[in-house]
Formats: C-alpha cells, sequence, structure tokens
C-alpha cells in the first residue's frame, strides 16, 4: 500500500513538472509567435447586401470584407497617428463620412504598411487613393 501511493505521489509530482514546464516554456512562448497589432480601418459602410457594399467600394476605391455576417467597406488601414490625423483631415474636407473602426492584424502587416504611412505624410492628396489602394490589397492578401 506504501509502494502504491509513493508511485501515485511521484507520478503527481512529475506530471506537474512537466505541466509546468510546458504551460512556461511552450504555451507561453506561443503568445509572443502571434503578436497583434491594432490598426486602424475607415470604414464608409456595413450592409448585409454584398452588391450594395460592392457599390460604395467602387465609387469611394475601397475594399469590401466579410466580418461577422456583414460586408465592411473600408477605404484605408493605417497604424500611425500622424497618417490618420491627415487622412482624417483630407476625407473631412471631402466631405466622405467614415468610421474609424479598431481591427487587429499581425505585426507583419503593420511593418508591410510603414513605407506606405511615411509617403502619406509627406505626399499630397493626389497621391491618397493610390497608397490606400496598395495598403488595402496588402490587407486583401492577409486575408
Amino acid at each position: 500500500m506504501k509502494k502504491m501511493i509513493i508511485v501515485v505521489l511521484v507520478a503527481i509530482m512529475l506530471g506537474g513538472g512537466i505541466a509546468y514546464y510546458l504551460f512556461n516554456n511552450v504555451i507561453l512562448k506561443s503568445d509572443d509567435i502571434i503578436k497583434e497589432k491594432v490598426v486602424n480601418a475607415f470604414q464608409v459602410g456595413a450592409f448585409t447586401n454584398y452588391d450594395n457594399a460592392l457599390r460604395v467600394a467602387q465609387r469611394d476605391n475601397g475594399l469590401v470584407v466579410f466580418d461577422e455576417d456583414i460586408y465592411r467597406v473600408y477605404v484605408a488601414i493605417l497604424y500611425d497617428d500622424e497618417a490618420i490625423l491627415k487622412l482624417s483631415a483630407y476625407y473631412e474636407s471631402i466631405g466622405l463620412e467614415y468610421y474609424l473602426k479598431p481591427i487587429y492584424v499581425s505585426e507583419e502587416f503593420v511593418n508591410e504598411i510603414k513605407d506606405n504611412e511615411e509617403l502619406l505624410k509627406v505626399s499630397s492628396s493626389d497621391t491618397y487613393v493610390t497608397i490606400n489602394s496598395d495598403v488595402l490589397s496588402k490587407f486583401e492578401e492577409m486575408l
């Protein structure tokens, strides 16, 4: 009987030690691999009908994204605060109504769009559509 209790206690201690190791070294480290950042999407519409969303996306040079039973239309996706302020001022000056929707993306995506954001900050409004189209196509590839 004593041998059985000793075997059970050793098994519990061994199992606990392995579980502790796996939790701290495997599970917690895997969270570091999948790092997500919050970016702001300039959303100009949300529709239940794809055709309506597509019409608005074509009119405003946007992208249709299916999200939780709704088709959302994004015209820009930015991470940098200065770029967001500049583009917000531009959209307000042309009368485009939008909603800044926070969305989660990979850190890799944020790094990919940094050059576009730098270009946006120093360029004139004539190039905004081209820069935003490039960012939206990168976002579409990520989906």
